[in-house]
């Protein structure tokens, strides 16, 4: 598994996304164009390829971050 996180600006940097808090807050249409390029970044690498499951909301993308980093942080330690 591979995961992915979505993500935008906090409001300090850019307040043009302030109302973006999860998947379902943004137009369906863009969902799916973020959806296409994910699926198609790696279609010029032989074997590879992503297959998007679903959106999920701020929740797993702090556990997909944090998750990353124990995951670098037992891989530098040994």
């Amino acid at each position: 598994e591979d995961g992915k996180v979505l993500a935008v600006p906090i409001d300090k940097k850019c307040s043009l996304y302030t109302h973006w808090q999860k998947p379902e807050d943004m137009n369906p249409l863009r969902l799916k164009t973020i959806a296409h390029f994910f699926e198609h970044y790696k279609d010029l690498e032989e074997g590879k390829w992503v297959k998007i499951s679903g959106w999920e909301g701020p929740e797993a993308a702090r556990k997909e971050i944090t998750d990353g980093i124990a995951n670098y942080q037992a891989s530098q330690a040994g």
